[in-house]
């Protein structure tokens, strides 16, 4: 339930800020997401080499690694935002590629939780429900329950709803090749909304999850 912001104890599930600050990734976590891809927007904006702006981008998130490595933490996550970011210079740096294929990967990434988590709507499985289901060790018996099922819905939906609010905003001005705003975009679609979409989520589910049993 670590992406989700929720923790149990004594048998009771909550949210608060800790919790909510740890399904972010912490400090660390917010900051590698956003970092590297503004890096890359401020030298891009400054000099119009792309070259220098993914490489820049890749020597920050490199940085995050080594970093990790330093004060012996988990470098997991670190590690999965490096292979990203690398991704995105591949895509950037590559024969026809264009500053604003950096962003490419994130559209893809959008795409398939947006699809995901739509489709388990329509088969009347919201994976959000499922998820605190198998939070509260009972994966199916909160769809017994057509409150929690709707508000299940409801939950998911908001992700459903943040994904494609994405793609709706950044994709014209991918096609646009407006690289600054594309970034700003980027950063400020992510962290912050995901944010808002958690605490949303435990607003509609947080009476029922107490009941799933």
């Amino acid at each position: 339930m670590r992406r989700l912001g929720l923790h149990e104890k004594d048998g009771v599930t909550t949210l608060d800020r800790e919790s909510l600050m740890t399904s972010l990734g912490g400090w660390f976590g917010i900051v590698q997401s956003s970092v590297p891809a503004t890096i890359f927007v401020l030298v891009f904006a400054t000099t119009r080499n792309t070259v220098a702006s993914a490489i820049s981008a890749i020597t920050v998130s490199l940085a995050f690694v080594v970093w990790q490595l330093v004060t012996k933490k988990p470098v997991t996550q670190a590690i999965a935002g490096a292979l990203g970011i690398g991704l995105s210079a591949y895509l950037t740096l590559r024969d026809g590629g264009h500053p604003a294929d950096y962003f490419v990967q994130g559209f893809f990434t959008n795409i398939a939780y947006g699809v995901a988590l739509g489709l388990s709507i329509l088969v009347r499985w919201p994976l959000i429900g499922f998820l605190i289901g198998l939070l509260r060790s009972e994966p199916t018996a909160w769809r017994k329950d057509k409150k929690i099922l709707r508000r299940a819905d409801l939950a998911t939906g908001l992700f459903v709803t943040l994904f494609g609010a994405r793609l709706l905003v950044q994709l014209p001005l991918y096609f646009a090749n407006q690289i600054e705003a594309l970034g700003i975009a980027r950063v400020a679609m992510g962290v912050p909304l995901y944010a808002l979409c958690i605490w949303l989520s435990w607003l509609l589910l947080r009476s029922s999850i107490a009941h799933v049993k």
